[in-house]
């Protein structure tokens, strides 16, 4: 059941970029941004910080979801947000009393601020469940880029870090790009070794980011799917690409698996050689180790070494440029139903079976108890990045913006 949020009375950049001195060409540059693994805190979105650093999107919804996103005032009047003091949480909730012809009545916020390279982590007790007609996510999305007054999506990427639909049980972390970013199938021999682990835990679904690709459904993005369960540390008879991790423990990764234990840390890194994301549940060896905190708030760490949070279960990697397919990211909540994924597989997905009804928004409309379990709990949320660090005896500047690194290299190229 939905728990009760405290009345919600708060409400509300310039992303970082590295200045190249004239010695340090372009090549250096990105490759003294991606050395080195550990992060300082650079934000904290957590708790009382939360609402201040987001807009309510109050919209039509662009994925053509059955929904009513509401916006900060009507939220509030109508309990979809508060803070829950007891966990040091906030409390991002769904519509689950009324029937609406119009459709359901949620949240999507978005981050006033974007973001350009680092390490993003939250903290979450508890996400929407897996239920028929749902489609929750917790995403990144590059600033939108119009040209002659259009929209372009995904010239500045979208990152999904959590995000399922209907009864699904597991995540699948997913990026969006326009055409030119491929990820390398890291999960077969590089070496001809089988007995060194891959660098990702999760399964390779798609490899093309462009949503446009013509050989890939559309809209699907390069995919890699979570694991199904979990193991402290890899043994040495693991085989690369193989679904088998000689473990029982199952992986909650997503929706009422996830609450059941309690959720976790979702951790995402983005270098300008690569995209990487940690789970780690809140039911896990090391989580208390990795993550201290009082019982009854977030985490306090102040720097994180991803090096100690162990292999991803996602990375990204190969032939694709992440400094000019991302851009400006915004991170983004939000519960729709229905729409261009959930509805879509209302039939194929088994929903329509198993709910008896024919399709997506009558179920959702005609069934509003059954969304109690469709909230988020997030009792952190913080974006790190990494400390300056002098490269053959220069200090790179933070300067509001940058149009061009200078010099080129020889003709015009990097160096």
């Amino acid at each position: 059941m939905s728990p009760s949020p405290h009345y919600l009375a708060t409400h509300g950049g310039v992303g970082q970029v590295y200045y190249c001195p004239p010695t340090m060409s372009t090549k250096r540059l990105r490759e003294f941004n991606s050395a080195g693994t550990t992060y300082t805190l650079a934000e904290d979105l957590s708790y009382h910080n939360f609402f201040s650093a987001f807009d309510f999107f109050s919209g039509p919804d662009p994925t053509e979801g059955f929904v009513q996103y509401q916006n900060y005032t009507s939220a509030i009047e109508q309990g979809l947000v508060g803070y829950l003091s007891d966990t040091q949480s906030v409390f991002l909730g769904v519509d689950h009393t009324s029937k609406n012809p119009n459709g359901r009545a949620s949240v999507r916020l978005e981050s006033k601020k974007g973001w350009n390279k680092g390490l993003l982590v939250a903290d979450i007790r508890h996400m929407p469940a897996s239920t028929c007609g749902s489609w929750p996510a917790y995403w990144l999305l590059g600033s939108h880029v119009e040209i002659n007054g259009k929209i372009t999506w995904p010239d500045a990427g979208e990152i999904d870090i959590l995000e399922g639909v209907n009864d699904y049980e597991s995540n699948a972390v997913t990026l969006h790009t326009s055409t030119g970013c491929m990820i390398d199938n890291t999960t077969s021999p590089a070496t001809g070794s089988d007995s060194t682990p891959p660098p990702f835990t999760g399964f390779l679904k798609t490899d093309d980011c462009d949503v446009a690709a013509p050989d890939q459904r559309k809209n699907v993005g390069c995919s890699i799917a979570a694991p199904s369960a979990m193991t402290p540390s890899r043994p040495p008879s693991f085989k690369r690409g193989t679904a088998s991790i000689d473990a029982d423990i199952a992986f909650p990764s997503y929706g009422t698996s996830f609450n059941l234990a309690t959720g976790g840390v979702y951790a995402m890194e983005w270098t300008s050689a690569s995209i990487s994301v940690w789970f780690i549940p809140r039911v896990s060896p090391q989580f208390n180790t990795l993550f201290p905190a009082p019982a009854s708030s977030t985490f306090l760490n102040t720097t994180l070494d991803v090096s100690a949070l162990g292999t991803p279960i996602a990375h990204f990697a190969g032939q694709c440029d992440f400094e000019e397919k991302f851009k400006n990211l915004k991170i983004v909540f939000d519960t729709t139903f229905c729409g261009a994924w959930a509805g879509a597989e209302w039939e194929s997905g088994g929903c329509a079976k198993k709910t008896g009804v024919a399709t997506c928004e009558e179920y959702v409309r005609e069934n509003p108890g059954v969304f109690a379990e469709s909230y988020w709990e997030v009792a952190g949320l913080k974006w790190f990045q990494k400390d300056e660090v002098q490269v053959n005896g220069y200090l790179p500047y933070v300067i509001p913006k940058v149009v061009r690194i200078w010099p080129p290299g020889p003709s015009g190229e990097e160096s």
